[in-house]
């Protein structure tokens, strides 16, 4: 009988689909007789309630940044109550039980702590399948631990260790780092790249929001324009409509080395086009940089698990943090009286490259699908 696998995630920014998208590419290549699919519950099943939380999550952290903190830290290190998995599936996941048995998947993923929730909350209930947890961050929240997944496939040790200091079994956890597309970790010619992209081979920042084009893009983006004579600046607004758009309207950003971007495809590339890159920490963003070996600056991280990925990455040397505007001025001089700074990765950044395999989450899925984890699930 063919193999099913469902990956659930929610439309919540791009992360945590893509990570899905690349689970499902790498379980794909590894095994193409197992048939794989990424479905967004939220937009499937209730489109217009899951849109109206994510623009209201949207506008607190943006206007209300100290209150989501507090919201986010005060549970951060419980698991959800039933009554929350309770609310989530309501609002936003009825009716999954009729999707899952139309798929009749042998083994779920979740790659958003909601989609865990809804499956965790199914599996006390009594419907069987293997659950997977894939932690899209380099911190794990409580929202993400439940006692019903058979295992969990994280970014690092500190993770290992947060999950079991919530109570779940060392033996249910793998390090397996976060799946990217493997193409970031195939390294391509930088100056081809550039003729390619219709780049000037000159020192190039990019700057990025994630899939919603936050992290105080404007504000940095305005900064940078002392900068346009002296480097090539590329700002990728992601699926950000209204920002790319105010900055396609103001004739200051209408320069030879400014390059206005919105969602795009092979962000590989110009992640590998590019000499530094600026953004907030977002989980899969950061992977994928690292995974390129581009040297990697933080700014305004979303309050709660951004802060915590930031936190990480600067406390390992992998990446270094932008206080504020004023920094960005003292980071290019540094740049500018170095450019072995701009050539080379630190050694602790080389390591963690060096260890990062793309295809090992899909690689443990398609041995325990073939039952050789045989301590799982």
């Amino acid at each position: 009988m063919k193999k099913q696998v469902l990956i659930l995630s929610e439309a919540i920014g791009n992360g945590h689909t893509k990570a899905g998208e690349a689970l499902m590419q790498g379980i794909s290549h590894l095994s193409p007789s197992v048939h794989t699919q990424v479905l967004e519950v939220g937009q499937a099943l209730h489109p217009i309630t899951t849109n109206l939380i994510v623009n209201s999550y949207i506008k607190m952290i943006v206007h209300f940044p100290s209150l989501w903190r507090k919201i986010y830290f005060k549970t951060h290190n419980k698991p959800f109550s039933n009554w929350k998995k309770y609310v989530i599936h309501q609002l936003i996941h009825r009716h999954i039980e009729a999707l899952l048995e139309n798929e009749k998947p042998h083994l779920i993923v979740c790659t958003h702590p909601f989609t865990s929730s809804t499956a965790s909350r199914l599996k006390k209930m009594g419907h069987k399948f293997t659950l997977c947890t894939m932690v899209t961050d380099f911190y794990v929240h409580g929202a993400w631990a439940h006692s019903e997944v058979d295992f969990y496939m994280v970014s690092n040790k500190d993770v290992y260790k947060q999950l079991i200091e919530m109570g779940i079994p060392e033996h249910r956890i793998v390090v397996t780092g976060m799946p990217i597309n493997s193409n970031f970790c195939v390294r391509k010619n930088k100056q081809e790249l550039r003729k390619k992209l219709n780049l000037k081979d000159i020192p190039t920042l990019m700057i990025m929001g994630g899939g919603l084009g936050l992290g105080g893009m404007r504000q940095l983006a305005h900064a940078l324009l002392k900068w346009k004579e002296k480097i090539q600046v590329i700002i990728c607004t992601g699926n950000n409509r209204a920002l790319r758009s105010s900055f396609l309207k103001d004739e200051r950003f209408h320069h030879p080395n400014i390059r206005i971007l919105g969602f795009v495809d092979v962000i590989d590339e110009w992640m590998e086009a590019t000499d530094f890159l600026i953004t907030k920490p977002g989980g899969l963003t950061c992977f994928e940089a690292l995974a390129t070996g581009i040297p990697l600056y933080i700014y305004q991280p979303i309050p709660g698990h951004e802060e915590k990925n930031c936190d990480f990455l600067v406390n390992n040397e992998l990446a270094t943090k932008i206080d504020d505007i004023e920094s960005i001025n003292n980071i290019f001089e540094k740049l500018f009286d170095s450019s072995q700074e701009m050539d080379c990765l630190d050694k602790k950044r080389s390591e963690f490259q060096k260890g990062i395999d793309p295809l090992a989450g899909a690689d443990f899925i398609v041995k325990h699908l073939k039952g050789n984890n045989t301590g799982l699930g």
